[in-house]
């Protein structure tokens, strides 16, 4: 298996409409967008599918250094392989792919965020930097586009948040920010228990309209 055919079922697997959306592209484009979703992928469940702290720390430790490698012309990984050729051609920036580990390891190290601004960061880390990334890899020709690339990368988190509020709960993760839970009388407690009540819709309500407003 080469390394594109590897990035392709890993992307593949994953179940994503957005995999079915590379499929528009232009070949080489295709490629490399494909890499990085697998990049992606290889590093986030390098998080959710290891039980212990440690060993998904140090497995985040070694992408680190296989970013390393890559930049300096020596990847050993298939994503790595896949993706190398592309970061020249794309100009795509490496501390960008180390950021996206760095929100990774943002979800070992905890579990709840006190405000916005807080969870802002996360979602920087985690979809902000892709949005970047991938406008690079589409060719974006107006330095705007960046801009919006970053803010919608935004709202598709905060709307993958919405989306599992209780998925993440079940294993511990609460995304919403606590002041907001104040704010609308929800514990972590009502989420952890999925109690479903007027104060939960008023809640998640506002954290609609907030991932609205960032697609407006």
């Amino acid at each position: 298996m080469s390394p594109d055919e590897y990035c392709q079922q890993k992307a593949a697997q994953s179940g994503s409409s957005f995999y079915y959306s590379f499929l528009f592209l232009p070949a080489e484009r295709r490629r490399a967008i494909t890499a990085l979703y697998a990049f992606c992928r290889e590093v986030d469940d390098t998080v959710d599918e290891c039980t212990e702290v440690g060993i998904a720390r140090t497995k985040l430790h070694w992408w680190r250094s296989e970013i390393g490698a890559m930049l300096a012309g020596t990847p050993t990984h298939p994503v790595t392989l896949a993706l190398q050729p592309h970061m020249a051609t794309y100009q795509l920036d490496g501390q960008h792919l180390l950021a996206i580990i760095d929100g990774m390891e943002m979800d070992l190290d905890q579990t709840r965020y006190l405000d916005y601004i807080g969870l802002q960061k996360y979602c920087w880390h985690v979809a902000g930097v892709v949005g970047i990334l991938s406008a690079s890899i589409f060719g974006y020709t107006d330095k705007q586009t960046l801009q919006y690339a970053e803010q919608l990368g935004l709202a598709f988190q905060l709307t993958n948040i919405i989306r599992d509020v209780g998925e993440d709960a079940r294993i511990g993760r609460i995304y919403l920010p606590v002041n907001e839970l104040q704010q609308f009388g929800v514990t972590a407690a009502d989420l952890l228990n999925a109690r479903h009540n007027e104060q939960f819709e008023n809640l998640m309500r506002f954290q609609v309209h907030r991932a609205q407003a960032a697609y407006d």
